[in-house]
């Protein structure tokens, strides 16, 4: 713009700004302005949609690789965890299970194998362990 004109950078700002304001004012104002300058809205919508799906689907995908490798920090732990109880002397399911107030389904969990065991108690472990830290980063 030259310095001679009567109007300045801020009247054609607020020009276009209002413009712009009228043109978007409604949805179907806005469609038939993009129409009239050459867009295929329906086209641009559609891209948006499948940009923004595939956008999600990846922070989705992230989101449970992120759960899974925290998972599998907490199986590792929970694994060292019962490896360290089940090697100790006095060791006795009966009484883990009533301090760790474990609900068992087994009838005869005395005739349990050693690796029933240590599948059981691993899997237990890793669950708290994941709710532990769960509570701790809210």
């Amino acid at each position: 713009m030259s310095n001679n004109s009567k109007y300045n950078k801020t009247d054609f700002i607020r020009l276009t700004i209002a413009t712009a304001e009228h043109v978007s004012s409604d949805k179907e104002t806005a469609k038939e302005y993009l129409s009239s300058e050459g867009l295929d809205v329906d086209s641009v919508v559609n891209e948006g949609m499948k940009r923004l799906k595939r956008l999600k689907m990846q922070i989705e995908a992230d989101r449970t690789k992120s759960e899974m490798i925290h998972a599998d920090k907490a199986k590792q732990k929970a694994s060292a965890w019962v490896e360290e109880l089940l090697s100790k002397i006095d060791f006795s399911l009966p009484e883990l299970i009533k301090e760790e107030e474990l609900t068992m389904s087994f009838r005869n969990v005395e005739k349990l194998s050693k690796e029933d065991i240590k599948n059981i108690l691993i899997k237990h472990f890793t669950l708290k362990f994941l709710d532990e830290e769960s509570k701790k980063s809210k």
